[in-house]
């Protein structure tokens, strides 16, 4: 059933939609560049992509994975991550990839002459899942193809990427109402 894939595909990317807000509130101190910019003069990543908030991200993922694969595995087999100790793998590699899609996006809007805080629409809101899906399909792959093409749970992928843009503004506004943001986008 289509409803039962989208709400799934929803269920297991979670840690990965959990990593990058959680890398906001965690962050601040030493940026991932080191203050380093390239030959074009911009920032390799900008003060914003911080080692803290990459550590805090990529913890908080894979402890919100680790409590959903504990409770989808007590409350039905269809809705844990897979068996362990082999999910840790895919429990690392959700929130890690959306974190360095996140930096790839950083990376791109530098080269773009964007500052930080300023908008990229598009790049804004799917560079996070982007990083997350390729990172999936190169090191999980078999994991990937269970989840997300059998049956109707295209479905289910259909609506991740419909959804992301609301996910990602309503989230941003949260993060700048109670001043982790610089902008509500």
């Amino acid at each position: 059933m289509a409803l039962e894939e989208i709400a799934l595909a929803f269920w297991f990317l979670l840690p990965a939609y959990a990593a990058n807000p959680m890398a906001v509130v965690f962050g601040g101190g030493t940026p991932i560049d080191f203050g380093r910019s390239l030959r074009d003069g911009h920032r390799v990543l900008g003060d914003g992509k911080t080692w803290r908030g990459l550590a805090g991200g990529v913890a908080s993922g894979l402890l919100l994975g680790i409590l959903l694969t504990l409770l989808g595995s007590f409350l039905s087999p269809r809705l844990a991550f897979g068996d362990w100790p082999g999910v840790l793998r895919v429990l690392v590699i959700l929130p890690v990839g959306a974190l360095l899609g996140d930096l790839a996006g950083a990376f791109v809007k530098r080269r773009l002459g964007k500052v930080r805080g300023e908008r990229a629409p598009g790049l804004d809101q799917y560079d996070f899942l982007l990083g997350t899906l390729l990172f999936l399909l190169l090191l999980e792959r078999d994991w990937w193809f269970l989840r997300y093409w059998t049956g109707d749970a295209i479905f289910g992928l259909a609506f991740i990427i419909l959804i992301t843009p609301a996910l990602h503004r309503v989230v941003n506004v949260i993060g700048y109402r109670w001043g982790h943001k610089r902008e509500p986008w």
